[in-house]
């Protein structure tokens, strides 16, 4: 199939550049799970093992997808509303999006582990709405991405951790500056240049920035 044709299936599929509103849903949905599993206090072993259940589950439809076209056209049937035109011949993001969930929650702790991957969840998609919606009213940097939008996901991000340092029970002091620290995160986390798929890098980089303010304040 052309990269440039369209494929058979009863829905459009999305640019980039669109607004794209049920993958953004759907992503934030899968990464509030995930974060919300090990929250609850599932140990971490159980996580990482369902973890790589999932991304093998999601490589392996990946490869039978991209192998065999009647399978491509099949998924792009059901799985239109999800995806994006690129992806058409192309590994998708999802296998990218429950990697970095899993290295995040190997290589972290806890906090830092699902404070990034909320910062995925909800901070990158929030991003890209207003970047989309309003990026043009402000300067865009020159990997294309927008300021109104970069600000917008490091305010959700600054809000987010502020809340969770509050709900674990850290003196409103030291979650306002984890606060700052996190925005930056996992905000900027996206304007990192590298050519590397935003699913897997902004939890990665958030989380190691973290960690970093984590050991200068002591914590």
């Amino acid at each position: 199939m052309e990269e440039n044709q369209q494929p058979p299936t009863a829905w459009r599929l999305r640019l980039r550049n669109d607004l794209h509103l049920m993958r953004k849903a759907w992503h934030c949905c899968m990464g509030l799970f995930m974060a919300f599993v090990y929250l609850i206090g599932t140990p971490k072993v159980v996580c990482v093992l369902l973890l790589i259940a999932g991304l093998a589950f999601f490589l392996t439809a990946e490869y039978a997808r991209l192998k065999f076209p009647k399978v491509n056209q099949f998924a792009i049937k059901v799985m239109g509303p999800l995806m994006r035109k690129s992806e058409v011949n192309k590994i998708s993001g999802t296998p990218f999006y429950v990697g970095s969930v899993l290295l995040s929650v190997i290589i972290f702790p806890k906090s830092i582990a699902i404070l990034s991957i909320l910062f995925l969840a909800i901070g990158d998609p929030i991003s890209s709405v207003f970047g989309i919606q309003y990026g043009d009213l402000g300067p865009r940097f020159a990997n294309g991405k927008s300021l109104i939008g970069t600000a917008a996901g490091m305010g959700v991000c600054s809000l987010i951790t502020f809340v969770y340092f509050m709900w674990t029970n850290n003196s409103a002091g030291s979650s306002a500056l984890i606060a700052i620290m996190g925005g930056i995160a996992g905000g900027g986390a996206e304007m990192i240049p590298l050519d590397i798929d935003d699913n897997f890098s902004i939890p990665l980089v958030s989380g190691l920035a973290l960690w970093v303010t984590y050991l200068f304040v002591g914590i």
